[in-house]
């Protein structure tokens, strides 16, 4: 008998063996319904509540059955856990773990891109992951760099997937301690822990990569949005609903009335188009492929006739006129059945009125987008036709609450078909507020709903939008939303025939993305008075600094706390100037080499004071009286590791001398020499800094040995130099005060 080992007997079992996944990550299953558990290789979170409509089911699928080799499923599956619950006890002791949890799309990219990985090992003939090293780590990143496209020809990869391919190695030696069944080496850190961005060769980008959309596409793209929303839709929906109510009252006959009794039906019909001059239905292009399809050649009088439709229209069920066969071409032409022996009657009618699309053939007239003239809101048209002018308006709406609302797609997607609250405020002032959920940073639960104040014409977007969904839809846009292929037919449409014909002007053909409209939308409002909280409410920013960058305005936040820092440091400096005067009055004189210069300033102060006070002998001049004095000179205060230095004149100031660039603004503090600055100036507070340093110093040449004559000498200058500061510092603050 032949037995079957298993890979993974005598294993010690996972650390998360019989964990559900659902319940360890904080998941809400739908009632009734089971989530996935560890020990299954395919976890399905398709019975999740909560989950962003835009996640679509392949993302709520993470199978580990494609990796190859058993051993390393266990191992993968501990990987995407541990960075779906990083609180757990033995994920939240490793050092190098993620802190943050990863949402379900990035831990299920992360198990494809795992999957890619294992399986690349097993194919260089990896059985363990002990045996992997830099140099494999090295090889796979070349591997995953560059693809061969259907032609055959090599390209390089996206800058995504390499950075995959250097975080998933990463992330593995990260997460290594955890694994029990398999582990990379002990000490092997994948490219010595170097950022992804940096191992690929790519650079972190100094803002916001995204650019705003130019003028020149705006001022068409939203004139042709608004145009259609406004102009185009109402007639449209009028028009969809005529048809649907159209299609509920057609009564059809069975088809199993005599030959003679159809083609009586049938020739009422046509000969009904012949007295009222009315065409008869064409064949829209999908019906003309089929009979090409079929054996009919455009040459055929009745090429462009639609024989369904004109069945219908007779009161007959079925695709195909009665009596047609599924045969040879000639019997689905003119000689086969029904359709060979109404032939001449239709070719006559065809002569006669011709053929042209069954919808709107009397279009109202409407004003035209350049405002002169007038022009029906559209040419006949088919059934499907009328599908594609919906489709041009629900993108015109998109786009429309995406640029005035700085909507991302996750939370375009989430707009219920309720979304629009009711309008607040009196006629004219009135506050406009959509309803949508929030997305991006509410990890796993998404039932967060917010509001969006947006202006007239997005919260009138909605409202059109709503109405092509439908009652029985849940939301207005699709939750697989293609904005880039919706965008595409919108301006097929706009710079085709029908919007020519209205004089709508042409779109550019930029790049765009919801991206952009996002960007463009944070930079009108930014850079306006208050703008940039503004915008930071407006694009449900969690900090403002990222509205700075959405803005283009770095500095904005940091500007004004700069200025707070600024007046802070103007406060303190005025308070300290202060400070000192009044130790000058209490005779406690500044020391230093600008000393004598400052004493002059103060005495020049305190004539200044002796004027009112002589008039008043009983006033005593406030310490704000004196601080007006004394602003001047504050206002050239630095503060130095000892001293203080009052950069007055940069000519004299010896730090920019030592540094050669007179030019400065502002001292070098760390070359600051206060003790033979002209400009800095010694206190009773910085005396114990110097008498510090002396001891220190002291100590220092104390353990120099006899060869080191140099170090020796330079520590007894230091030492010397210190004690005369001390002893300046000292002199001056014995004197007595000043009467």
């Amino acid at each position: 008998m032949i037995t079957v080992s298993d890979p993974l007997a005598g294993i010690r079992p996972s650390v998360f063996a019989g964990t559900a996944i659902c319940e360890e990550v904080g998941l809400r299953l739908r009632p009734g319904t089971r989530g996935p558990v560890f020990e299954q290789d395919r976890w399905d979170f398709r019975n999740v509540e909560g989950l962003p409509r835009s996640l679509r089911d392949v993302r709520k699928i993470i199978d580990f059955a494609k990796i190859r080799n058993p051993l390393w499923r266990p191992v993968a599956k501990e990987y995407v856990l541990a960075l779906m619950a990083p609180l757990h006890e033995k994920v939240r002791d490793l050092p190098g773990a993620y802190r943050i949890q990863r949402t379900l799309q990035t831990t299920s990219n992360r198990g494809e891109h795992t999957v890619a990985w294992l399986n690349w090992l097993t194919a260089q003939g990896v059985t363990s992951l002990s045996e992997v090293d830099q140099y494999l780590c090295d090889a796979y990143l070349i591997h995953r760099s560059t693809r061969r496209t259907r032609t055959g020809v090599t390209v390089e990869t996206s800058e995504s997937q390499r950075l995959m391919a250097v975080l998933v190695p990463q992330e593995f030696a990260a997460y290594s301690e955890l694994f029990t069944h398999d582990r990379l080496p002990d000490g092997l850190r994948p490219w010595n822990g170097a950022s992804a961005l940096s191992v690929i060769g790519a650079t972190k980008r100094a803002g916001n990569k995204t650019q705003p959309a130019r003028a020149e596409l705006l001022q068409p793209l939203l004139q042709g949005c608004l145009f259609l929303l406004r102009t185009i839709a109402p007639p449209a929906l009028e028009l969809r609903s005529h048809i649907r109510e159209t299609h509920a009252t057609t009564v059809l006959r069975s088809n199993r009335a005599t030959g003679a009794r159809r083609k009586s039906l049938v020739e009422e019909v046509i000969r009904r188009h012949m007295i009222e001059l009315d065409p008869l239905e064409g064949s829209n292009e999908l019906a003309l492929s089929g009979k090409h399809k079929a054996g009919w050649t455009p040459e055929d009088p009745l090429w462009s006739v639609n024989l369904t439709a004109l069945a219908r229209e007779a009161g007959l069920k079925g695709t195909i006129l009665p009596g047609q066969r599924r045969g040879t071409p000639q019997d689905r032409t003119a000689e086969g059945g029904l359709l060979g022996s109404l032939r001449p009657l239709l070719e006559e009618a065809v002569a006669i009125v011709g053929t042209a699309p069954r919808w709107a053939r009397r279009a109202p007239d409407v004003t035209r987008a350049d405002g002169h003239g007038k022009a029906p809101w559209t040419l006949p048209l088919h059934e499907r036709d009328l599908i594609a002018v919906l489709d041009a308006v629900r993108t015109s709406a998109l786009i429309v609450i995406a640029l005035l609302s700085g909507m991302r797609q996750s939370e375009l997607i989430e707009l219920p078909i309720d979304c629009r609250l009711p309008a607040e405020g009196p006629p004219g002032r009135q506050r406009y507020r959509l309803k949508s959920k929030l997305i991006k940073g509410q990890g796993y639960d998404t039932a967060v709903w917010d509001e969006w104040v947006v202006v007239k014409e997005a919260y009138e977007a909605a409202g059109v939008a709503a109405a092509i969904a439908g009652e029985d839809a849940t939301h207005l846009f699709s939750h697989t939303l293609d904005f880039d292929e919706c965008l595409k037919r919108l301006r097929r449409w706009v710079n085709g025939p029908h919007g020519q014909r209205l004089h709508l002007a042409p779109i550019p053909g930029d790049n765009l993305t919801l991206r952009t409209f996002r960007r463009t939308l944070a930079l009108e409002i930014a850079h306006r008075p208050g703008g940039l909280l503004a915008a930071k409410v407006q694009l449900k920013h969690l900090s403002v600094v990222t509205t700075e960058g959405y803005a283009h305005r770095p500095g904005g936040a940091q500007a004004k706390f700069l200025a707070e820092i600024g007046r802070e440091e103007y406060s303190r400096n005025e308070a300290l100037t202060l400070q000192a005067f009044r130790d000058y009055q209490d005779g406690k004189q500044p020391a230093g080499p600008g000393g004598r210069d400052l004493i002059r300033f103060f005495e020049t102060v305190e004539s200044q004071l002796a004027g009112p006070a002589a008039t008043a002998p009983n006033v005593k001049p406030s310490d704000q009286e004196v601080i007006t004095l004394l602003a001047k000179r504050a206002g050239t205060l630095h503060l130095g590791l000892a001293n203080y230095c009052w950069f007055i004149d940069p000519a004299k100031a010896l730090c920019l001398k030592l540094a050669g660039t007179p030019d400065r603004k502002t001292p070098l503090a760390g070359m600051c020499d206060s003790a033979r600055c002209p400009q800095a100036t010694h206190h009773a507070g910085h005396r114990g800094v110097w008498a510090s340093a002396a001891g220190n110093y002291r100590v220092f040449i104390g353990k120099i040995g006899r060869g080191q004559k140099g170090e020796r000498a330079r520590l007894a200058s230091e030492i010397e130099r210190a004690d005369r500061v001390v002893a300046e510092i000292d002199a001056a603050t014995a004197t007595e005060a000043t009467p």
